[in-house]
């Protein structure tokens, strides 16, 4: 295929109120909107929205590089595959040959340190494209088996315990199974008020996850967990830092509930270190489950990678968010149908949390799943989405 135009638009996105998280509070999110062409007019979509404190670069080194990125995609040819654009992003020089990618890393170096989100968004685009022009949806090319729609869970983010509960018990009626409450940003008293309210409204049967952000040590989350697992928790996301395994491990196996790896994944040399754990040495994984943000990961390929590592080390994975646009969270959609497993409600009904979501597109949820659309690529009008 043959790129003959490559743009580049900025976007923000308000949030109806800001979202508190133990590593701040997000009234809005901004970054970029990637569109290719090709020859025969098939448009691909990818999205970036930096989260410099979850791992990625920052919004101005994140446009720089796709701006240059994209001027010397503008002309260029690539083939008609997978390995292609992994080619196309690959950090190797261009002696070593791999596929019919363009190297637009050799043209264009990135700064110093990881770029993810910039990477997330051409690797979207051109899949996107790709996916088009083989006239099959996008999972298709992450794997043949993928899954025709996903679970997902709905995250509760009101304040006090009263409307955190009518806020459930809305979400139960829609059809959601799956609930997720953020935690470690108050006191553990706070936290229990608001953990109880909201299982006292929905009942029993509803799973309920939370989501620590990395926000307490390692003897604050085990007291934590004493208390708040008496609630019938599903699991707890990053309960302590991000960079300390150890202290996660020992937290996971005293637990009442299944943790899962969040903000570990955004340091290359923690990743590598999770994925690295020998269940038959080291007394089983580090944790139960991982959690993929393919805008902090670089994009759906290397997330799909991480899933199937995880897998064979006896962890599960599911797709989250990064308080992303209607592209990346499409894109995201994608991976998750194309997990080994879709157990695990994967966090990708964020869309009521912004002022100004698209009245109708594709990924939206009903009855808590997201029936991923038959049409070839993410399924998406740019004219929708923006």
């Amino acid at each position: 295929m043959r790129i003959v135009q490559a743009t580049l638009t900025p976007l923000r996105l308000e949030l109806l109120q800001p979202l508190k998280t133990a590593r701040g509070s997000y009234s809005a999110r901004e970054g970029f909107l990637v569109r290719l062409e090709d020859e025969d007019g098939n448009v691909g979509l990818g999205e970036a929205m930096p989260l410099p404190e979850f791992g990625t670069e920052s919004l101005s080194v994140c446009g720089e590089v796709l701006g240059a990125w994209l001027s010397s995609l503008k002309g260029q040819l690539l083939g008609d595959s997978v390995r292609a654009v992994e080619d196309t992003l690959s950090p190797f020089p261009p002696t070593v040959a791999r596929g019919e990618g363009v190297r637009v890393r050799a043209r264009h170096p990135a700064p110093p340190g990881p770029v993810p989100a910039a990477e997330h968004a051409l690797e979207l685009a051109l899949l996107d494209l790709l996916a088009k022009r083989q006239g099959v949806p996008l999972c298709w090319l992450l794997a043949e088996e993928s899954r025709p729609e996903v679970l997902v869970n709905a995250l509760l983010s009101e304040e006090s315990p009263e409307a955190l509960a009518e806020e459930a018990r809305r979400a139960v009626a829609e059809g959601y199974g799956t609930l997720k409450l953020k935690v470690a940003t108050r006191s553990l008293e706070a936290d229990e008020q608001r953990v109880k309210a909201v299982r006292e409204a929905v009942g029993p049967d509803v799973k309920l996850r939370l989501d620590a952000n990395g926000g307490w040590s390692e003897p604050d989350a085990k007291r934590a967990l004493d208390k708040l697992g008496w609630y019938g928790l599903e699991l707890v996301e990053q309960p302590t830092p991000p960079e300390d395994l150890s202290a996660l491990w020992r937290v996971q196996r005293r637990a009442p509930c299944m943790v899962a790896a969040d903000e570990s994944l955004g340091s290359p040399e923690t990743l590598r270190a999770l994925l690295s754990v020998d269940p038959l040495l080291g007394g089983g994984p580090a944790v139960g489950a991982v959690v993929l943000k393919p805008m902090v990961l670089g994009g759906l390929l290397p997330g799909l990678v991480v899933a199937m590592r995880a897998a064979r080390l006896g962890m599960q994975a599911y797709v989250t968010s990064s308080l992303d646009g209607v592209v990346a969270r499409a894109g995201a959609a994608h991976l998750a149908a194309a997990l080994p497993s879709g157990s695990l409600a994967s966090g990708l009904a964020v869309g009521r949390l912004f002022a100004h979501e698209p009245a109708m597109h594709e990924y939206q949820p009903v009855h808590g799943r997201i029936r991923l659309p038959e049409s070839p690529g993410l399924g998406l009008d740019a004219g929708v989405v923006v």
